[in-house]
């Protein structure tokens, strides 16, 4: 069994106090992750800070170079930490090693593209004042990563806070921590200042519990409602909190769509990484004219979903992450019985791993529920009913909508309050656009320029050289 420290204040660091890591799919112990204390913490925090203080004077041309070093370190590396990744969180390799660990890399890559030609200080000149404005850094930032892709969303928040010029503490889900830690390696060979990249591993009622309560400068979080609610509850301190939280994501299948498209995405948007995706479609609005077509195809499809070994390149799903969340998606589908009908799938498969079959459930009345796993309610719809049912939404992540009437999407599109609306497709996402909720489903966006915005603080500075303004305001 492999002991891997965390990597915090410079320098690998392990514990006596360890957690076990589980794989999934054998449900064997195969690791183990430091728990990290608050004296840990504060150490990382002090060296995270002085770290900073020396990065934010690099000038912009090397720190361009350094950011965009790591995504070649991670491409290097790619399939090491794809393969350790899937293990970990049960994911199939197809998934990590062509998706979210390239992406992480894009992130650095796009990062320290866009900040060669960043301009330090922005200036408007007129005939006797001059106004200039400089970008600040905030200092430290406290970024906290979900388990499902934690090198996909260090990518996301890591990126544009270190090209801002922050130093970044990332607190690792103890479910999903092996990338990270083993990336860590590699980064300690680049030339960033000790301390300005931190990796801190524990359980989330200790040290994340102690990183929301400290005096870092900015928070990110990427993960459940519930779970902000009780870092929210731990700030002291004043700072800035940027979060995605997921959502109730709703697929809208009208009657003119092309239906084998939507078909493919739709399963693609509810079964990757066995549902445990924020993007991940909870609910498909069908139109009646093609319900049960399309109902009878979807089921089909569903039926040849392949499961097993997360390594296996022919994989489609692997198991879910513990025992805990298949505990909890048994209990859910028990209590969505209640309120519709199972389709197909609806319980465990008994094999060896943590594995739940692709559950489609057909409901009568509206359920806004984030299927966070492998569940998708399916609602018969007449048109009216579906576009009052998305703007009825209380969250906002992303939006599909699947027609061939584009004038009718672009108007759904445009009223939809949400971050991401895909129009007849899905998972289109790009390094320098947006990503972020709306509503219930959080606030701030990373990637893009908007991305690297949310980690600085514009200063105006303004020069005067007659009298100003405000002489002679008293005669």
């Amino acid at each position: 069994m492999k002991t891997y420290p965390m990597y915090l204040a410079g320098e690998f660091r392990e514990k006596q106090n360890q957690i076990a890591v589980e794989d999934p799919y054998t449900t064997e112990v195969f690791a183990q992750i430091p728990q990290a204390d608050p004296q840990d913490l504060t150490e990382c925090i002090e060296k995270a800070r002085a770290a900073q203080q020396a990065w934010e004077q690099t000038p912009l041309q090397e720190r361009a170079d350094l950011v965009s070093g790591v995504s070649n370190i991670i491409l290097d590396h790619l399939k090491e930490l794809a393969e350790i990744e899937s293990r970990e969180i049960g994911k199939p390799i197809k998934e990590t090693l062509l998706v979210d660990v390239p992406l992480a890399a894009q992130c650095f890559a796009y990062y320290g593209s866009l900040l060669k030609d960043f301009p330090a200080s922005l200036s408007a000149p007129r005939a006797d004042t001059v106004d200039m404005v400089q970008y600040l850094p905030f200092g430290v930032a406290g970024i906290f990563l979900p388990y499902n892709v934690p090198l996909m969303i260090f990518g996301f928040n890591a990126a544009a806070a270190l090209a801002a010029g922050n130093a970044v503490i990332v607190k690792l889900s103890e479910y999903g921590s092996l990338s990270l830690l083993t990336l860590a390696k590699y980064l300690h060979e680049l030339e960033f200042p000790r301390g300005l990249i931190n990796f801190v591993t524990g359980e989330g009622p200790i040290i994340g519990k102690a990183l929301a309560a400290s005096d870092v400068d900015i928070i990110s979080f990427t993960g459940s409602g519930d779970t902000l609610h009780q870092i929210f509850h731990q700030i002291t301190k004043p700072k800035k909190l940027l979060c995605e939280l997921g959502g109730v994501n709703v697929m809208a299948i009208f009657a003119d769509a092309d239906q084998e498209e939507a078909l493919e995405n739709l399963l693609a948007s509810t079964f990757m990484k066995q549902g445990q995706m924020c993007i991940g479609t909870s609910v498909a609005l069908v139109a009646e004219d093609i319900y049960d077509e399309f109902m009878a195809l979807l089921v089909g499809k569903t039926e040849k979903i392949k499961m097993g070994n997360p390594l296996s390149s022919t994989t489609h799903m692997g198991p879910l992450r513990s025992k805990g969340h298949l505990e909890k998606v048994m209990d859910k589908v028990a209590r969505l019985k209640k309120r519709g009908q199972v389709i197909t799938g609806g319980k465990r498969i008994e094999t060896q791993g943590y594995f739940f079959a692709p559950t489609i459930i057909e409901i009568g009345e509206m359920i806004y529920e984030e299927c966070f796993d492998p569940i998708l309610l399916v609602k018969k719809c007449k048109q009216k009913e579906i576009e009052m049912l998305i703007e009825d939404n209380p969250t906002g992540l992303v939006l599909q909508i699947w027609t061939r009437d584009i004038k009718k999407a672009h108007a759904l599109a445009l009223k939809a309050h949400c971050g991401t609306v895909w129009v007849n497709t899905f998972a289109q996402m790009d390094t320098s656009m947006p990503f972020g909720g709306c509503k219930e489903s959080g606030w701030g966006r990373v990637l893009g320029k908007w991305g690297l915005f949310e980690y600085l603080q514009p200063k105006h500075i303004g020069f005067c050289f007659a009298k100003s303004q405000a002489s002679g305001w008293f005669g």
